[in-house]
């Protein structure tokens, strides 16, 4: 199947491609617009933007994309013609815009001038480890609306009742038809309540006393736990690197911020109660009057 563009998409894909192609006088022209050169390498990297847009199987026409930028080029020409640039509105966008590449441009650049030595990278990595969960869990749970029925279904498993078929007969939750099964989970994706009754169960066993969380209460049995592995150093070093560069980055921001000259001038907020005299303050007399007039005797 041939893929069909059309000139609005490759407008959006270009951005400022055309632009750039003055830069490249030493790349083969595909194509010239009243003296303004399309390059080779436009056309090829227009392309590309068209393939990762497009779903697989589809054949790229270079001539119908190289048509399209032509349109594109031709639009941008009388664009230019038109006197829009000198608007007020259009220049502060155009300086935003700079302003945002600049200064993406200069995080960048700062954050990747830091400079991290192996053990910083290595105590990053034995705090994240620390802090991280140690076992992950499988286990099955039943959801009830109320702790009096949670307690019920206690009492139903005392008598050795099914905890999977119990499950499915009476539990709210989604995984009811499941049997309760939650699968292999770490504690981190549970809520608190839920992750520390699971945390503080052996496997086999059921919960004593239902669990309240914000969804209801929970009759939890935990069926295996083991340990979580340690990704190796090397394979997280990338990460690590990008975390201490924000780190330091933000260090860097507050000192920044520390030696500036700044002054605020945004009127501080009231509290509710100043807010609420103010207004009575503000009201009209007869308004207050109604307020204060007491209560006709019956």
């Amino acid at each position: 199947m041939r893929i069909k563009t059309n000139k609005i998409l490759i407008s959006g894909l270009l951005g400022f491609s055309l632009m750039a192609s003055n830069l490249h006088a030493e790349d083969t022209n595909v194509a010239t617009v009243n003296g303004q050169a399309i390059s080779k390498e436009t056309l090829n990297t227009v392309v590309e933007m068209v393939k990762r847009s497009t779903q697989g199987g589809e054949t790229i026409d270079n001539k119908t994309i190289l048509e399209d930028l032509i349109i594109t080029e031709l639009a941008r020409q009388e664009a230019n013609k038109s006197g829009l640039a000198e608007r007020e509105d259009i220049k502060q966008k155009v300086k935003d815009f700079t302003d945002k590449l600049v200064l993406n441009a200069w995080t960048q650049e700062k954050a990747g001038s830091f400079k991290h030595t192996d053990d910083e990278l290595k105590a990053a990595y034995d705090k994240q480890i620390a802090a991280g969960d140690k076992y992950e869990y499988k286990a099955r749970h039943i959801l009830m609306k109320t702790k009096e029925e949670a307690q019920g279904v206690i009492k139903d498993l005392e008598n050795k009742v099914d905890f999977a078929d119990l499950a499915k007969k009476s539990s709210d939750g989604p995984s009811a038809a499941n049997g309760g099964d939650l699968g292999w989970f770490k504690p981190a994706s549970m809520v608190k309540p839920f992750a520390e009754a699971v945390a503080a169960m052996e496997p086999g066993a059921v919960t004593k006393e239902p669990v309240q969380t914000e969804f209801g209460w929970h009759v939890i049995k935990l069926e295996e736990r083991r340990e979580v592995k340690a990704p190796e150093f090397d394979s997280v070093k990338p990460q690590l690197q990008r975390q201490l560069e924000q780190e330091k980055m933000l260090k860097y921001m507050d000192e920044l911020r520390a030696k500036a000259d700044v002054k605020i001038t945004l009127p501080e907020e009231k509290p509710a109660e100043a807010k609420a005299d103010d207004k009575k303050a503000d009201a009209k007399p007869e308004e207050q009057k109604a307020e204060e007039k007491p209560a006709e005797k019956k």
